[in-house]
């Protein structure tokens, strides 16, 4: 959706909407005040990946295919909460969720140790010894977080599969990174959930730098009004014909000769009226005598 001063038409985007309204779903599910039967019934698919945990993580698509050969619903909602949260500037590193982590895989599976997580390792700096700046030894683990002796491999396992990306940017960082997260700011908020998750997904609009060059040339030096020129046909009319040839003029998408004659849709890329020169977009309004008497241009 652009905006009507950006010279878009500021139509609901559709697929966006829908995403906004699934992930609105989320912040009712998180809510601990709710008790509803249809959470339990949700909460039981989810336990096994971590439950709540999965809407902090870089969630796989083989998660979400999983969870789709038991609720499709559901899977729904967590690819479009995966959508609409990856739009989102990306965390520091050291706040990177290890568990379902789509970047952290081991023969393209990925973690979850759900004993660990009971312990409250869920970060990757929580494996991480800022003062000698790499992993804790795997004793230093067990007795840091009580973790069982058997779990040497998975533990090795683990932190061999977490990318060298990873690993580079947690060497930049001094102290663990404590912000608060997506999740509990949204959690955090009474109202207005689905426009917030409406507008992550929309982008920043795009320039119509094409467009405002080619008008540049034409009127030379004379600086342009963009914001005006843009808003000014839904303000001189409410006839929605007028508006969209307006629209269509501004963006310079009017098919004349010259554009129908490249597509064969014209015998001539001459212009209707003077049969002399080719039809642009420029001659037709502003060089042709018979259009041009009619703007008042001499």
């Amino acid at each position: 959706m652009k905006p009507q001063q950006n010279g878009g038409i500021q139509l609901t985007n559709i697929d966006s909407f829908l995403n906004a309204i699934k992930c609105s779903w989320v912040k009712r599910y998180l809510d601990s005040t709710n008790t509803s039967k249809w959470k339990l019934f949700y909460q039981k698919i989810l336990k096994k990946y971590g439950d709540s945990l999965l809407f902090e993580c870089n969630i796989s698509n083989t998660i979400l295919h999983e969870i789709a050969n038991e609720n499709i619903f559901l899977s729904d909602v967590l690819s479009a909460w995966s959508d609409v949260t990856h739009n989102l500037e990306t965390q520091t590193s050291s706040k990177t969720i290890i568990w379902n982590n789509k970047d952290i895989t081991s023969n393209n599976k990925t973690f979850f140790y759900k004993d660990w997580f009971e312990r409250s390792i869920k970060y990757v700096d929580q494996l991480y010894d800022y003062r000698i700046k790499d992993f804790y030894s795997f004793d230093n683990i067990c007795y840091i977080y009580g973790i069982p002796s058997n779990n040497f491999l998975k533990y090795y396992t683990l932190i061999k599969s977490i990318p060298i990306h990873i690993k580079s940017e947690i060497n930049t960082n001094n102290t663990p990174c404590t912000q608060t997260t997506f999740v509990e700011n949204i959690l955090g908020r009474k109202n207005k959930t689905n426009k917030i998750f409406y507008t992550l997904q929309i982008k920043n609009p795009t320039e119509n730098s094409k467009i405002k060059n080619k008008w540049q040339v034409l009127f030379g030096e004379n600086e342009l009004n963009w914001k005006h020129i843009f808003t000014m046909p839904y303000k001189a009319t409410i006839e929605s014909t007028l508006r969209n040839f307006q629209y269509k003029y501004i963006h310079r998408i009017i098919a004349t000769n010259k554009y129908l004659y490249k597509c064969k849709l014209s015998n001539s890329n001459l212009c209707d009226f003077c049969s002399e020169n080719i039809e642009t977009i420029e001659h037709l309004f502003f060089g042709s005598a018979n259009t041009s008497s009619l703007f008042g241009i001499n």
